[in-house]
C-alpha cells in the first residue's frame, strides 16, 4: 500500500512489473496525436526532469503547462478549474 496525497493505494507486483516494463518516451514519441502535458512545479510523483523528458520526445503538435500552486493530485477546486 502507498500514500498518495492523503489517499492509500495498494500497487500489486503485476503492477510494477508492467510499468517496469514500458518505454514511456518512446510510447510518446510514436503516439501519432497531439500532446498536452501539464506540470505542477509542487508535484512530488512527477518529476520536472520526467515531464521535460516526455514533452522532449514527443512531436509536434505538442504544449506543456505549468500548473503554478497545484500538486500531482490537483487538490483543491481553483487548482482543477
Amino acid at each position: 500500500d502507498v500514500i498518495l496525497a492523503g489517499r492509500t493505494f495498494r500497487i500489486k507486483k503485476q503492477f510494477l512489473k508492467d510499468i517496469s516494463s514500458q518505454d514511456l518516451p518512446h510510447q510518446v514519441r510514436n503516439l501519432g496525436r497531439a500532446l498536452l502535458i501539464f506540470h505542477a512545479p509542487n508535484d512530488k510523483v512527477v518529476s520536472i526532469s520526467e515531464a521535460t523528458a516526455l514533452y522532449q520526445a514527443a512531436r509536434h503538435p505538442k504544449s506543456f503547462v505549468s500548473l503554478d500552486s497545484a500538486d500531482h493530485m490537483l487538490p483543491t477546486s481553483a487548482d482543477a478549474n
